[in-house]
């Protein structure tokens, strides 16, 4: 837990000052790269990993499809920042990016995991595809290998952010992102005791991209605490554990809540890929490993999603996702772009019964 080290000893291991190295964050790095499989790079939070990619790419033409307003304000920060002159930042629509699929040529020949940066004078269609998938909290996912052969065509980045997932859930890598991106305060610390984000990036591209957010980090600052370190190493010890039971739990939470809902008992709309229903059941099929434990859901009015997360006993209203605890989040308060019906909810680990009786009189309660 020292910020500093005595130099020249063998118990130091090397370190000199914290911010720069330490061996406790490269044994979580070593262990979050291991297990997504990729070069990891620790964070303070998830959007200071967002924000760290965005400065180190420095986009100028971006697709983003990201439903976290953290992350929407993150890139349009970086727009108002930089929209200067001639120098403009330009978001490009889902309709430019199938026009540019049809009409770019790809090199069969050159792997779709290789990228490179762009010089300061070239100019790409796409420099940064953003995916975040499945997306917060209506759990769409994104075709990625779709977008993986818009990358190959454009030479733009493609990352993905797989915070609702997981390495468990999905892995990016295998159907072509350069890097995957998770808030580990979520899933990967499973204890609502920590602040902090990751960046793995594909091991062809170590060189050209792992190395340079190394070493801007250590200029930026943004670096993950000794404590917040040694508590998701922790916490990695459980992951499979927690995990595999929270998405196991959420499968009989969302087919209770259908039920609700096919019966008309104030549930409207349950938004989770396992539904035939929902937009994205096929692509579930093809990338997810594990059902989101993490989804939403939507009662009949504004008032009554108000009354139900008031009413919960067992399960706690309150925002944050990937604990050991299951919450239940009424979005608008923070998200005005959603249904103001809308309850997001993230799975604990709790016994399935015991959440379906709090859902149960917090449902009967909702008015």
């Amino acid at each position: 837990m020292s910020t500093t080290f005595v130099a020249n000893v063998p118990e130091s291991y090397g370190q000199v000052y914290s911010r720069m190295d330490s061996t406790t964050r490269r044994r979580v790095e070593a262990v979050i790269g291991a297990i997504e499989g990729g070069d990891a790079v620790t964070y303070s939070s998830g959007l200071s990993a967002a924000t760290a990619l965005i400065h180190c790419i420095k986009p100028r033409r971006i697709y983003l499809d990201a439903g976290y307003f953290g992350i929407r304000s993150a890139f349009k920060l970086w727009s108002d920042r930089h929209n200067l002159g001639n120098d403009t930042i330009q978001f490009c629509t889902l309709e430019q990016c199938q026009q540019w699929y049809q009409q770019e040529e790809k090199d069969s020949s050159i792997d779709r995991s290789c990228w490179r940066p762009a010089h300061i004078e070239e100019e790409r269609l796409l420099d940064l595809i953003w995916l975040e998938s499945p997306n917060n909290p209506y759990t769409t996912l994104a075709d990625i290998e779709w977008f993986a052969e818009l990358a190959s065509k454009t030479g733009a980045c493609l990352v993905v952010d797989s915070t609702l997932s997981s390495p468990l859930g999905q892995r990016p890598f295998e159907h072509g992102a350069h890097v995957v991106m998770h808030s580990t305060t979520k899933y990967f610390s499973g204890h609502s005791d920590l602040l902090g984000g990751v960046l793995i990036v594909h091991p062809s591209l170590s060189n050209v991209l792992t190395c340079k957010l190394s070493e801007e980090r250590d200029t930026d600052g943004a670096v993950m605490g000794g404590l917040e370190a040694w508590l998701l190493l922790r916490s990695m010890r459980t992951f499979s554990l927690r995990v595999r039971r929270q998405c196991q739990t959420a499968e009989i939470i969302v087919e209770w809540l259908e039920k609700q809902r096919i019966n008309e008992n104030k549930v409207t709309k349950v938004h989770h890929p396992n539904l035939e229903s929902h937009p994205s059941h096929s692509l579930a099929t093809r990338y997810l490993r594990l059902p989101p434990a993490t989804f939403s859901f939507e009662l009949e009015s504004e008032s009554q999603a108000k009354s139900f997360a008031r009413s919960l006993l067992l399960c706690s209203n309150a925002t944050s996702l990937g604990g050991y605890e299951t919450l239940i989040d009424w979005r608008y308060r923070f998200d005005t772009s959603v249904s103001p019906a809308l309850l997001r909810v993230s799975i604990g680990i709790e016994e399935p019964d015991d959440i379906i009786q709090d859902f149960q009189q917090a449902l009967q309660q909702a008015n």
